[in-house]
């Protein structure tokens, strides 16, 4: 890694422009580290990560006009030496998730192949284009100091491309409207009692008081309750306590509700963030069902951008794709039943089956 470090620190330095920040309703814009604030987007996010990285991958290579599995190359068991395979793909993820982007700094060997990836913050790399059409990826190392990169040293990764732009574009920018209001309402929700101004009660009288003498009641009722001394009310008062109930209090219909359109935003199913949908049923072969939906059109949004980009750093005809088998495995029942199935047809053995199921070596 070093070397490779040595030869970018090198080149000529340029200072990365200043990403634009658009103001919200809060004191604050909206960026993946708040965006994670919010329980459901973090939980989202670690829905998706971790199937992904815990996923098995195979490598095919292209020969004599057809593909053939292969023993995977040291790049896709161990993509970064620094770190073991779950976490780069893990992190991998979350760069894609929080901001539509993710890049790999690419080293290689004597060969010219490339032996390692390096994952580097999305938010410190800026893509541009020069005089010439030529992509260069800046990245900012420190406050004075950036790396300027070709796609010969950067492997860039995008979860939603579009034409025209340099850059992915990820869900929190892409609804960045709808993070901010589930900023703002947690945060309104969190601050209800102690800074919204709603007292906990009040002294009533039907006599009339003036306002200095409405000041010197109000501090003497502080003063006594503070202490949790017994209240003695006369010449008319009345207590009478300010109530909301729980529900009310905690704005639970409209956070269920944001908590919904957060997961359709990452497109994971409501449940699994301990909500659901009216109208819903959650039979097993619902649940079956949308475990598919899920698979097929949120997580394989992320295992094709990565599994392209380590095909592309790849010897040439030879690629990388990831193992959904496990995923996609039935219940015991029903694969058994398959089985059967396929063992009377005749299209398979029990060898093949015992294979399938691991189970080859457990025989005596």
């Amino acid at each position: 890694m070093a070397s490779i470090w040595q030869r970018l620190l090198g080149r000529d330095v340029e200072q990365r422009s200043a990403t634009p920040i658009w103001p919200t309703r809060s004191d604050y814009a909206v960026s993946g580290n708040t965006a994670l604030t919010l329980t459901a987007v973090y939980r989202s996010i670690q829905i998706i990560a971790t199937p992904i990285s815990k996923m098995p991958m195979r490598t095919l290579r292209y020969a004599t006009g057809i593909e053939v599995p292969v023993e995977n190359p040291i790049l896709i068991n161990k993509p970064d030496f620094s770190q073991t395979k779950r976490d780069f793909l893990f992190q991998t993820v979350v760069s894609l998730s929080l901001d539509g982007n993710a890049f790999w700094l690419k080293s290689y060997d004597s060969k010219g192949q490339v032996n390692n990836l390096t994952l580097i913050p999305a938010n410190a790399v800026t893509v541009r284009l020069d005089e010439r059409g030529q992509k260069w990826y800046d990245y900012q190392v420190t406050n004075q100091d950036t790396m300027k990169s070709t796609m010969t040293d950067i492997q860039h990764l995008k979860l939603f491309s579009q034409a025209g732009y340099l850059r992915g574009l990820g869900p929190i920018d892409a609804c960045a409207k709808d993070i901010a209001a589930a900023l703002d309402l947690r945060n309104f929700a969190a601050n209800w009692f102690g800074q919204a101004g709603i007292p906990t009660g009040i002294l009533k009288t039907d006599k009339p008081i003036g306002a200095e003498d409405a000041e010197l009641i109000t501090e003497r009722w502080h003063s006594k309750q503070s202490e949790r001394k017994v209240a003695v009310l006369g010449q008319g008062f009345e207590w009478q306590t300010v109530q909301l109930n729980p529900r009310d209090a905690m704005f639970t219909d409209v956070q269920i509700q944001q908590v919904q359109a957060i997961a359709r935003l990452f497109g994971v199913p409501a449940r699994l963030l301990l909500t659901g949908v009216d109208g819903s049923s959650d039979t097993y072969t619902n649940l079956q069902d949308e475990n598919q939906v899920f698979y097929r059109h949120t997580l394989m949004a992320y295992t094709d951008a990565i599994s392209d980009a380590l095909s592309e750093c790849l010897p040439r005809g030879t690629r990388t794709e990831f193992n959904f088998e496990g995923l996609f495995r039935a219940d015991m029942a029903s694969r058994f039943g398959m089985w059967e199935t396929a063992i009377r047809a005749g299209f398979m053995t029990a060898e093949e089956v015992r294979e399938k199921e691991g189970l080859q070596n457990d025989r005596d």
